[in-house]
């Protein structure tokens, strides 16, 4: 496989990926409150806050996932 193929199978598997809003940017904005967080409101809404840093943990380690996928396929791209 050349590299536009690689190049279009890539562009073709990223289209497929849905949008992602996370909850802990959702979280930040709710609780900023005059450019300073509401740690009282954070406080209260732990459980939340824990169920937002692992979703936002997760998301970040599939990231790094595409992100060496991508980097193995430049590698393959540039051997052949």
């Amino acid at each position: 496989m050349n590299e536009p193929e690689y190049i279009e199978r890539v562009c073709i598997a990223l289209k497929k990926v849905p949008k992602k809003n996370l909850l802990i940017i959702e979280m930040a904005n709710r609780y900023l409150k005059d450019g300073v967080l509401d740690f009282t409101g954070l406080a209260e809404a732990q459980p939340e806050v824990n169920m937002a840093i692992a979703e936002a943990k997760m998301y970040g380690a599939h990231t790094m996932v595409a992100v060496d996928t991508l980097k193995r396929v430049q590698a393959i791209a540039e051997d052949a």
